[in-house]
């Protein structure tokens, strides 16, 4: 999914739900810190991790 779809659809979630959302990964991790990457082959992307 492209940056700004995602965005968008956490913008709709934030108008559904208010502000006061917390991002949990599927595996019920806190998302820490959002990490630009290049390592996958051919593209730039952003990886949600719980590392920091």
């Amino acid at each position: 999914m492209k940056l700004k779809k995602f965005i968008q659809k956490l913008k709709n979630f934030e108008k559904k739900h208010g502000s006061d959302i917390e991002v949990i990964m599927a595996d019920n991790i806190s998302v820490v810190n959002p990490v630009f990457s290049k390592k996958y082959p051919g593209k730039n992307n952003i990886v949600i991790t719980d590392e920091k």
